[in-house]
């Protein structure tokens, strides 16, 4: 009995029906199978050894999932087979006659339309949006391997089928993106890009956590295509936290589509995605792209107009690595110099041992140069240098008409749109750049690794054209900028003029514009994003934070690292904080710059109180005594009494807090300010004294004076941050929660919680999670307090905060007495006795004897406070 009966009739049924549009006859198949056509004539017609009808083993699964049936199919009889594959073509017609509601694709990369030896990944996509279990594919590789180009190649198959049945396509590349900034990489432009283009009613209202709730339930309200392209730029590089998404909201997203999805997301990126690691059970499937082989490498080089003999490609394809970027260069390179000889590839300079992809990058990229010099080409490259995004070739010519580029100006002041015509077309064809035409701007780009190697040459080289390149873009961005930015967009210009500024070297004066157009004075951001402040920051320090760059002015740096200083603390690195703030201070104050000194001290002293640092912030108060007096400011002084007061509360001296509070809060009530106000007066410490020490009626009234400033604009509020709001808030939902109302306390603790997440606050955020959870506790909702208690413990276990550590094992431990559960209950206990330095904390020593009595004999002891580490479990 032959295996697989009848096996000609088979296979013209899988050709007439189109189970697979794009295989229609034996060569098509023989080429996806990577077979002679001659093979498949003896599966067929047999040999003068073997018997026809048979489909060799090692090709079986290999022709079903071609066309998405179960192999053992072809063993069946003709007319069952015909039944089924039928079918199969009625639901497959189905599915293409429908077309999705939208389409949008044009924010992907322009890569090459033909792609080589990538048939086995191409398939994988298929199986993975026609397997139900699987929620999302990350396509993993170095730069230059052909991410974006295996995605494109496997949309316009898609395309072919009219997408199978999805109902939106969206595409968008956080390395890409046309009309991108350096600074729109953190996400936040993407949610608000993809909510609207979702039908969101309203995207830009919400906490970016709300945000991409939303944009994850929109998404899977139907089934969506979605392409993630590019996502290294969000994720943390090699080391301890390598490959996690730091952009909160876009792991919330992609998290929430990797558990559930009926459609299908799509991430391509150097990195995997360490937040994926728990779906990797089916849910989340990996592709790690490998380099081409000999035979594909081949091909690709021929395809580019490369000729020559069979040995020299294969030579060639080894030399390269197989990978596709450089071949692609090395082709480009081949045809536009030496009509395409693949034997003159020996005459470039070799890397024949060399295996770095990035360096046969950077070598071919060198010949171009070399070969271009003088030429308008060259000229153009290094322009496109001087952008980290894709830009139209009408604000290229701008930018070289509106300022004096050395070098750049003079080789492009005569060259007509012709000459700009021809020139990108020569670059087009040495695979240089990217020409989208799909945009009537017509913009332009190039691969990240031409890219990277074209602004080193710039800067390294060229340094002169670098700076006046960038001082140009610089003065542009900023003639086009808000004088005083009220919207996220207004910021996000300014930071990249600041950016172009550094880049310029005119650092003092891109300093200004950050600190008093985007700070507006205040060492604190208090609107924008922490995470694109991040990134400005990073342009004024050489190497890692410690060191601003040599050619500020004394006083600069110190302003420069105060505000990295509490631009880290916000983001939760509080032990790179810590030295910045240390020496700032100090410096401050040795200069007798009172007033900087205590902007910096506040945020300052507050990180140390959250963080289980009492012991560093007590002496610290006093230290700064010196500089609260010489500040002649009434106002100052009374927030110098309000953290010493906070703090000796906490340290339970109860009686010293009291008199200290009511000074500070005197001078707060005044209807006038005594002294000017430049930075934000504390409020909540006050109120959550009042409530801990017995007085909710009290800390009601407080609190409540606290949101009347608010509400009449007052100078106590004349410098607000939306993290002084929420913690407002929150104090607010205790008192309620005290007060046994629970409505109440309920809507202000979530609303703190909502805001501590929009202003990025990873410091502060698990403390609004640890008092939502005493109001869970309170319900006895024991599973959602658990949910929020859990995410707390994740935050500043991460950060090193271990006040905050502290009192979600104390929560827990209450959790679990209230379940019956002893044994659990003592364990976090332990863990809360065992954290160093938290026995200064005297103000809950009540709380823990009791829990200490109801549990029993606890055999740990509180460890020392001078045994407190200085680092934290990063």
């Amino acid at each position: 009995m032959r295996k697989h009966p009848q096996l000609a009739e088979k296979l013209k049924l899988l050709f007439t029906l189109r189970i697979n549009p794009e295989i229609n006859n034996n060569a098509d198949l023989a080429k996806r199978l990577g077979i002679s056509r001659q093979a498949i004539s003896k599966w067929v017609r047999g040999t003068e050894t073997s018997l026809g009808n048979e489909i060799p083993h090692n090709q079986l699964e290999k022709l079903a999932s071609l066309f998405r049936i179960d192999s053992y199919w072809f063993t069946l009889s003709l007319p069952e087979y015909e039944l089924r594959l039928r079918d199969v073509a009625e639901r497959n017609n189905s599915i293409r006659s429908s077309v999705p509601d939208k389409v949008s694709l044009s924010l992907l990369p322009i890569t090459q339309t033909e792609i080589f030896g990538r048939d086995l990944e191409l398939e994988l996509l298929d199986r993975a949006w026609d397997d139900d279990q699987t929620n999302l594919v990350q396509v993993i590789a170095f730069g230059g391997v052909g991410k974006s180009a295996l995605i494109n190649a496997w949309l316009s198959r898609m395309a072919a089928r009219n997408y199978l049945g999805a109902s939106k396509v969206y595409a968008w590349s956080f390395s890409w993106q046309g009309g991108a900034s350096e600074v729109l990489t953190t996400g936040d432009n993407f949610v608000e890009h993809a909510l609207e283009w979702f039908g969101d009613e309203n995207p830009t209202s919400g906490t970016p956590w709300a945000k991409a709730t939303r944009l994850a339930n929109l998404i899977r309200s139907s089934r969506c295509l979605l392409i993630l392209d590019g996502l290294e730029p969000l994720q943390n590089p090699p080391g301890p936290k390598a490959g996690l998404i730091e952009n909160p909201a876009i792991a919330l997203l992609i998290k929430e589509l990797a558990t559930i999805n009926p459609g299908l997301c799509l991430i391509t990126s150097r990195l995997p995605a360490t937040d994926l690691t728990p779906y990797l059970d089916g849910r989340v499937c990996t592709i790690n792209l490998q380099q081409l082989t000999i035979e594909a490498g081949t091909k690709l080089l021929k395809h580019s107009g490369v000729h020559g003999s069979e040995a020299d490609f294969s030579l060639a394809v080894a030399t390269y690595a197989g990978h596709p970027l450089s071949l692609s260069l090395l082709g480009g390179y081949l045809k536009v110099v030496f009509d395409g000889a693949i034997g003159k590839f020996r005459e470039i300079d070799s890397l024949f041992n060399e295996r770095d992809q990035s360096a046969h990058t950077r070598n071919l990229m060198r010949n171009y140069l070399n070969w271009f010099e003088g030429k308008p080409e060259s000229a153009i490259v290094n322009l496109i240098g001087l952008f980290d995004r894709a830009i139209s070739v009408e604000e290229l010519r701008n930018t070289v008409q509106s300022g004096q580029i050395v070098e750049l100006s003079d080789q492009l002041a005569g060259l007509n749109l012709a000459g700009w015509t021809y020139a990108l077309r020569n670059l087009e064809t040495a695979n240089l750049i990217t020409f989208d035409r799909r945009h009537d701007s017509h913009e332009i780009d190039c691969h990240p690794l031409v890219r990277d190697y074209l602004s080193e040459v710039l800067g390294m080289e060229k340094p002169e054209v670098w700076k006046s390149g960038h001082s140009v873009i610089f003065r542009n961005l900023l003639s086009s900028a808000a004088v005083q930015p009220e919207t996220l967009e207004d910021i996000e210009l300014l930071f990249r003029a600041v950016i172009h500024g550094t880049e310029a070297g005119l650092y003092e004066e891109a300093f200004s514009i950050y600190s008093d157009r985007i700070k507006q004075g205040y060492v604190m951001l208090t609107q924008g994003s922490h995470y694109t402040d991040y990134s400005c920051l990073r342009n004024f320090f050489e190497g890692d934070w410690s060191t601003p760059v040599r050619s500020l002015r004394t006083d600069t740096k110190y302003l420069v690292m105060s505000s990295a200083a509490t631009n880290l603390m916000t983001l939760g690195e509080i032990f790179l904080s810590m030295d910045l703030c240390n020496r700032s201070i100090k410096w401050f104050v040795e200069n007798e710059r009172w007033l900087d000194a205590a902007a910096l001290a506040g945020p300052f002293l507050s990180m140390l109180i959250a963080s289980g640092e009492l012991r560093i912030a007590l002496p610290l108060i006093k230290e700064l005594g010196v500089c609260v007096e010489n500040s002649n400011n009434v106002v100052i002084k009374a927030m110098s009494s309000t953290f010493l007061a906070y703090a000796s509360f906490l340290g339970g001296e109860t009686d010293r807090a009291k008199v200290l509070f009511e000074q500070a809060d005197a001078v707060l009530k005044n209807y006038i300010p005594e002294s000017p106000v430049s930075f934000p007066t504390i409020s909540s410490y006050y109120c959550k004294f009042l409530l801990d020490s017995g007085h909710p009626k009290e800390a009601l009234e407080r609190s409540l004076t606290t949101f009347g400033w608010r509400e009449r604009k007052s100078w106590q509020v004349s410098i607000d941050t939306t993290s002084l709001l929420a913690t407002d808030m929150m104090v607010l939902g205790l008192v309620f929660l005290k007060l046994g109302d629970l409505i109440n306390a309920k809507i202000y603790l979530d609303r703190q919680i909502e805001l501590l997440k929009q202003a990025d606050e990873w410091l502060y955020l698990p403390t609004g999670l640890n008092y939502r959870a005493r109001y869970f506790i309170t319900t006895k909702e024991y599973d959602l307090a658990e949910n929020d208690l859990e995410a707390a413990l994740s935050i500043s276990l991460k950060t090193g905060a271990r006040f905050e550590q502290w009192e979600s094992y104390l929560s827990y431990t209450s959790i679990y007495l209230e379940k019956g559960d002893k044994r659990t209950a003592k364990q976090y206990l332990l863990k809360a006795l065992e954290l160093p330095g938290m026995d200064m904390y005297k103000f809950r020593d009540s709380e823990l004897d009791q829990l200490k009595s109801a549990l029993g004999t606890v055999s740990a002891s509180r460890k020392s406070s001078k045994g407190s580490p200085r680092t934290g479990n990063r």
